[in-house]
C-alpha cells in the first residue's frame, strides 16, 4: 500500500470517524490492501461517503481491468473491458447495502463476484453474435455469493437514477473545485449558472469573446478528464 493512498484514505477517516476506517488507517503500512477496501466500502455503505467511494474506485480501477480484460480475452468477449468495469463500480454505487464487512478480504470477494458477473452479461450480450453458450457456462454465477447485480437485469428505479445522478454530480463539484483555475470556474459560472450567453459572459470576465470560447472549452475539458480517471471508461 502506498504512502499516498494511505495519507488519502487518512483523510476519509477525519472527515468521516468511520470506525472500522479509522482503525484501519491507524494500522499504516501493516494495514493489508484488503483491509482499506473493505474499510473504505463499509464507509460508503454506512454514511454514503463520495470521498470514500472515490478513493475505493481509483484504487480499484487497475486491478478490476486487468481481471475484465482476461476474462473476456479468455472467453472471446467483444466487450471493451473499460465498458465492463464502468458497469461493475455503478453496480457497487447502487447496491451498497449489499455489501457486509465480515472480514478483511470481504471487499474483494464481494466486488469480484460482481465483476464476474458484469463479464457474464456482456459475454451474453455477445452469444447473439456467435459465443458458444458452454463458454459462458465457465463462468455462470456462484450460488454461494449473494450478488448485487440480482436486480439489475430490472428496469432502474427512480431512486437508483438519482443516487447515480447524484454520484455524478458531485464528482463535478469534485473536479469544479480542485481541477480548475479561478478564472476557468468563474467562467463557467458564468455560463451554465447565471445562464449568460458567450458574448456577455466575455465581457463580464473582461477577455475576447475567442479567448472566453477556449476557456470554457479547456474548463469542460479538464472536468472530463476527471471524471474519466475516475469511472475509468471514455463513453461520458
Amino acid at each position: 500500500m502506498t504512502e499516498a493512498s494511505l495519507a488519502r484514505a487518512a483523510l476519509v477517516a477525519a472527515e468521516t470517524r468511520h470506525p472500522l476506517l479509522v482503525q484501519t488507517v491507524a494500522k499504516g503500512r501493516t494495514a493489508e490492501r484488503q483491509q482499506l477496501d473493505t474499510a473504505l466500502m463499509d464507509t460508503f455503505r454506512e454514511l454514503g461517503s463520495v470521498t470514500a467511494y472515490t478513493l475505493l474506485v481509483e484504487l480499484n480501477h487497475k486491478p478490476f481491468t486487468l481481471i475484465a480484460a482476461r476474462q473476456l480475452r479468455m472467453m472471446g468477449g467483444r466487450s471493451d473491458p473499460q465498458d465492463v468495469v464502468q458497469e461493475a463500480f455503478l453496480a457497487i454505487y447502487r447496491y451498497p447495502t449489499r455489501f457486509r464487512a465480515d472480514k478483511p478480504g470481504s471487499f474483494r470477494n464481494w466486488s469480484y463476484s460482481i465483476l464476474r458477473n458484469t463479464v457474464y452479461r456482456s459475454l451474453h450480450k455477445d452469444s447473439r453474435d456467435g459465443v458458444p453458450v458452454e463458454m459462458l457456462a465457465e463462468i455462470l454465477e456462484d450460488p454461494s455469493v449473494t450478488s448485487p447485480l440480482q436486480a439489475s437485469s430490472d428496469a432502474e428505479s427512480s431512486m437508483q437514477c438519482k443516487k447515480v445522478l447524484a454520484l455524478m454530480l458531485s464528482m463535478y463539484l469534485q473536479a469544479f473545485e480542485t481541477e480548475l483555475k479561478d478564472r476557468d470556474r468563474e467562467a463557467l459560472r458564468l455560463v451554465e449558472v447565471e445562464r449568460l450567453g458567450y458574448r456577455e459572459a466575455a465581457e463580464r470576465l473582461g477577455i475576447k469573446l475567442e479567448n472566453f470560447k477556449m476557456v470554457v472549452c479547456r474548463a469542460r475539458k479538464k472536468i472530463h478528464n476527471f471524471m474519466i480517471r475516475v469511472l475509468g471508461t471514455r463513453s461520458l
